[in-house]
């Protein structure tokens, strides 16, 4: 069956019901396919969207019905006003005869400046007004385990959320743009297929998965994420390679076990054109780590020699540009002595970087912290260059993730520290109420003069709140 969906350009006043949290919101509203503003797909079929849709009613798009293929053909939807909540597509978690819905494809589709993007609900859907809790309810999980819906060749932007999965047996994302969102991707349960896509620029984690099992990450660019790039969340099993990490924090791992960054060696084109896939790129801020690090090649044949850790987690081929890895130089012989007359002895000056560079070398941030209470800590910020610093060169530390919310985002320090003077900043930290183990960053950056230079690795402190 194909259905054609026209969004008329007058919506009808009766369905724009205030999506204002208490409300008396009948979800899904009256059956039928088109009622106002939003498109409601309750039968099996396949669907193209004909025109733009902006809907007035909090949900632009839903589904409650299994076996439905909607083609966006690359219209977009987004809602009337910015009100909360807002969400793009909803896929329901039952049909109207109480089955789970499986077999749903989404694609071709445009999500714009949603609260949330895409919702596939999942038993605990309360977030939302019209939502409902099922999740004490044991026979929810039995009669979800098999469900299944792809997502492909869409862009999700300027939302809350991008993309939401709960309780899917099997979540697809392919050939996607997840760009400029607060979260990128959110999934809960389930084992996720995430192939081909684009996170970046996301104020947030780029991707977040929770409490899933076993699933794959592969052919993606997650870079330019301003919370973690990869949160690994109780999720277990993931296999990641073949990606381009670029985020000053790539994976962050809480309690996941058995994830693996790389596949056994294969003479593939891997995602930056080499000739063979295994690891991931990886890089911090734009600078490869392959060069930060002087990761060595030998044979050029595009996989470092050696492994890179990230987050206590183990990439035993990291990528690197064919022909462009660093090779390690054998020592030089030394040639057979000639007698000649010695001259006097020259002593070497002291080797130092040249021009502005700095290094956090300290800190009296304690191991361990008590929950909501705030601690006076310091760090040591080193001049390790061979310039003085300046009011032009604007030198600090920045903090990243966690440590920008215990305490200020930007440590500044004064001009006029000399090369190879330290200087120790003094601030306030509060420990977050939610007891657990967190690892706070904090990055040597230059800001002045219209340009922001980062400084080495952020530099890390795991602590204990109780």
């Amino acid at each position: 069956m194909n259905h054609t969906i026209v969004c008329a350009a007058l919506c009808m006043t009766l369905f724009f019901l205030s999506p204002v949290h208490g409300s008396s919101l009948t979800f899904p509203p009256e059956s039928g396919t088109y009622r106002g503003d939003y498109v409601l797909i309750d039968e099996p079929g396949r669907y193209t969207l004909e025109n733009n849709i902006t809907h007035a009613y909090p949900v632009g798009i839903i589904i409650t019905s299994s076996s439905v293929i909607l083609d966006g053909q690359g219209h977009f939807i987004r809602p009337a006003t910015s009100n909360d909540p807002s969400v793009g597509i909803w896929v329901s978690l039952f049909d109207a005869h109480g089955k789970a819905i499986t077999g749903v494809r989404l694609q071709n589709l445009t999500v714009q400046d949603e609260v949330t993007g895409i919702y596939l609900e999942g038993s605990d859907s309360s977030e939302f007004p019209w939502g409902r809790d099922h999740s004490s309810d044991p026979s929810i999980s039995e009669m979800t385990s098999d469900r299944d819906i792809t997502c492909s060749d869409s862009t999700i932007t300027g939302s809350r959320i991008g993309f939401s999965s709960k309780d899917v047996k099997k979540p697809v994302l392919l050939s996607s743009r997840i760009t400029g969102n607060e979260k990128g991707v959110f999934i809960s349960e389930g084992t996720p297929e995430i192939r081909d896509l684009i996170i970046a620029e996301n104020t947030g984690s780029g991707l977040h998965l929770e409490k899933t099992e076993g699933g794959v990450i592969t052919g993606c660019r997650i870079e330019g994420n301003h919370g973690p790039g990869i949160l690994l969340d109780h999720a277990e099993g993931i296999q990641i390679w073949n990606n381009i990490l670029d985020n000053q924090v790539n994976i962050r791992n809480i309690a996941s076990e058995g994830a693996l960054l790389f596949q056994t060696l294969s003479n593939q084109t891997n995602i930056i054109k080499g000739p063979k896939t295994g690891g991931n790129l990886w890089a911090q801020g734009g600078i490869p780590v392959y060069a930060a690090q002087m990761i060595p090649d030998a044979d050029q044949d595009g996989i470092g020699d050696i492994p890179y850790i990230d987050s206590g987690l183990i990439d035993q081929y990291p990528l690197i540009p064919a022909g462009t890895g660093f090779t390690p130089q054998m020592p030089d012989v030394p040639e057979p002595p000639v007698l000649t007359q010695t001259p006097a002895p020259v002593s070497t000056p002291f080797t130092i970087i040249t021009g502005v560079h700095a290094v956090i070398t300290g800190d009296s941030i304690p191991s361990a912290m008590q929950a909501g209470k705030s601690y006076q800590v310091n760090i040591t910020l080193l001049n390790d260059g061979s310039d003085n610093w300046l009011d032009m060169h604007a030198v600090g530390i920045r903090a990243l993730g966690d440590a920008a919310t215990w305490g200020p985002a930007w440590l500044p320090v004064p001009s006029g520290i000399h090369s190879k003077q330290s200087y120790t900043i003094p601030f306030e930290l509060t420990a977050p109420t939610k007891p657990g183990t967190y690892e706070l960053m904090y990055q040597a950056v230059r800001e002045g003069q219209g340009v922001s230079v980062t400084y080495g690795r952020p530099y890390k402190k795991v602590v204990t709140v109780n």
